[in-house]
């Protein structure tokens, strides 16, 4: 680490409003490593800035090192409307930190001392490496693999810098205004419930806020979440709507009043051992849902309206378990659901543990048909991976969503009927069962179903790659016959 440089006029006045909130005693640790780190005449004003770091000590302000990247706010970064805003990142580190606290160069040649830098500088190197950009909420993986064994983090999340002065979030430069947001180190579960929901990324910021995480990295912390819900309902409504008031007015008056009036975008509904969470915000954008698009058996006509309610839809209302249980609140959901669409709110409807996609109207319909809500039965070559071909793939049909509910998924082969013929049977049994145990069908229920006395058995199903290489022989209930047809 070498002393401060003299700097850019945009630099110096950086550096003066950290020094005014976290103490004057700091050191430059520069970044030799990125391409425009190099001098002389022959480097490109093309490549991306290096990102240094100052790194603070101990001060009596703040009682612990701090980190903060220099150079990503050398290049301002925009978003989707095209406003600029130039960033820097920033990580308290705990008293005594090997290596920082105090400064010993030879102990960050350790992984356990030296990770939370590579992570905040490579997390700064982003923008200027690939051209996306970096926001509140936004999140980054380390593709599931621990940055070091001694910490449960995976990736992290870009938020404030809690436990810090608000005001040092914003840094008056000549070039503009620098925002100061923190890299928060985030466990696996933390980064799937980011990714299950629109605007996940202020869930999860508001919880760990609500637990008093804050920008100062604690190794041993627990994870805020034991990650998403096992379902999900989500409407794409027609309307923005920044609070659950709007979304409800017209629809139910009462609720939407007090809603409102407290300006609340996240309720939990209590019914019940399996409360229900409504979430209204954010937008999905189209690739999120593609895969399951192509799983939406409508005619051409209706998959347009789908498309159309996809890329038009203003915000998302996110219905799920607030803790995992039996889907005892599927249908309740799936009622909300169907107030919206009658209200003229709803575009369309996705259940992603069900892999079902649907416009607002096909919904309506199949609950006016009785079609069962904890599940949706697909022809079974529709849900195998790839390379999973073996006999069968094209002759049966087979639910999902139920395994989210806690139960096994059912499956039904019967070559000499059509899809339709099999998909429709595979209903009405899945709806005769669940009629009679409350929620999800369980081995030994019997049904009678179009003349012929069916039966579910569970047993291994062929069939699913997770892998190169590998299968799992996953547990479902074959529904067989046990008289003629």
């Amino acid at each position: 680490m070498d002393p401060t440089p003299h700097g850019t006029s945009h630099r110096e006045a950086l550096l003066a409003h950290l020094t005014e909130f976290l103490g004057d005693q700091y050191v430059i640790a520069t970044d030799t490593t990125a391409p425009g780190s190099a001098s002389g005449p022959d480097v490109s004003s093309d490549l991306p800035a290096p990102i240094d770091l100052a790194v603070f000590a101990p001060s009596e302000q703040v009682p612990h090192a701090t980190l903060v990247t220099l150079g990503l706010s050398e290049s301002p970064m925009r978003t989707e409307s095209v406003e600029e805003y130039r960033l820097e990142l920033l990580m308290g580190l705990p008293a005594g930190w090997p290596g920082i606290d105090p400064p010993q160069p030879e102990l960050l040649e350790a992984g356990a001392n030296s990770w939370p830098l590579h992570l905040l500088r490579d997390t700064a190197r982003i923008p200027g490496e690939d051209g996306s950009t970096l926001d509140w909420g936004h999140s980054i993986t380390n593709l599931g693999t621990r940055y070091d064994p001694s910490a449960p983090f995976t990736g992290a999340l870009i938020g404030p810098p809690y436990g810090y002065p608000p005001q040092l979030m914003n840094a008056p430069t000549p070039a503009g205004g620098v925002q100061i947001l923190a890299v928060l180190p985030a466990t696996d579960e933390e980064l799937a419930l980011r990714v299950s929901v629109p605007s996940g990324g202020d869930m999860v910021l508001d919880r760990l806020e609500r637990a008093g995480v804050t920008a100062v990295l604690d190794p041993a912390r627990e994870s805020v979440t034991d990650g998403p819900a096992p379902w999900r309902l989500h409407v794409l409504l027609r309307e923005p709507a920044e609070h659950l008031g709007q979304v409800l007015e017209g629809v139910l008056p009462n609720m939407a009043e007090q809603l409102g009036a407290q300006g609340i975008d996240e309720f939990v509904l209590p019914i019940g051992p399996e409360p229900l969470r409504w979430r209204v915000g954010g937008r999905f954008a189209p690739s999120a849902l593609a895969d399951d698009l192509e799983l939406a058996a409508l005619p051409e006509q209706e998959l347009a309206v789908l498309r159309e309610a996809i890329t038009s839809h203003a915000t998302v209302l996110t219905l799920s378990p607030e803790r995992p249980g039996d889907g005892a609140t599927v249908a309740g959901a799936a009622a909300m659901a169907q107030l919206l669409v009658e209200a003229g709110k709803a575009l369309a409807i996705w259940i992603p543990h069900q892999r079902h996609l649907t416009t607002a109207a096909q919904f309506s319909a199949d609950i006016a048909a009785g079609l069962p809500t904890t599940c949706r039965v697909h022809p079974e070559s529709a849900l195998v991976s790839i390379g999973a071909d073996g006999p069968g793939a094209d002759d049966a049909a087979r639910t999902a969503g139920l395994a989210a509910l806690g139960g096994a998924e059912v499956r039904f082969a019967a070559p000499e009927m059509t899809t339709t013929q099999r998909i429709g049977r595979l209903h009405r049994m899945i709806a005769d069962c669940v009629e009679e145990v409350g929620v999800v069908p369980t081995a030994g229920q019997q049904a009678r179903v179009d003349g012929t006395t069916y039966e579910l058995r569970l047993d291994a199903a062929a069939g699913t790659s997770t892998g190169v290489g590998s299968e799992v022989q996953e547990q479902v209930l074959q529904m067989a016959p046990i008289s003629p047809r």
